[in-house]
């Protein structure tokens, strides 16, 4: 009975804490065509996504490298949540992108704050017709 006591405090003390789950779940995204517009969308679940860059300014919470394939994120709208990211654009050159999402959960008066970090990876693949 005593060991009942000390499992139910740790078992609700650790329900509290935040951690986000993600859609897609797996790491791979649907490959891109060079030349052919792409997107694709990755929802984040467990709370409210804050990120924010040096200077204390609201940043999109994530990245996409190498930058220079013709993709990039943008939030799915102006929703104060920003649970919703966006992977769009013209790919430009064949190559394997990372799009890495990461930031924090913003916690509740009963729940602390937590961070999320998951990379994907996007094969751009070039169009048929080049050589």
């Amino acid at each position: 009975m005593g060991k009942f006591f000390l499992v139910l405090p740790l078992l609700l003390l650790s329900a509290c804490s935040l951690q986000a789950e993600f859609t897609p779940e797996r790491e791979v995204l649907n490959d891109a065509t060079v030349g052919i517009p792409y997107y694709n969308q990755i929802n984040i679940f467990g709370g409210v996504v804050l990120s924010y860059d040096l200077y204390g300014k609201q940043a999109i919470a994530g990245d996409i490298h190498p930058d220079n394939l013709g993709l990039h994120l943008q939030y799915c709208d102006d929703n104060e949540f920003n649970n919703c990211i966006q992977i769009r654009g013209t790919p430009t050159k064949a190559g394997i992108a990372k799009v890495r999402v990461h930031g924090g959960l913003g916690g509740g008066m009963f729940s602390k704050s937590g961070e999320f970090d998951k990379t994907y990876t996007i094969t751009v693949k070039d169009s048929e017709g080049s050589s």
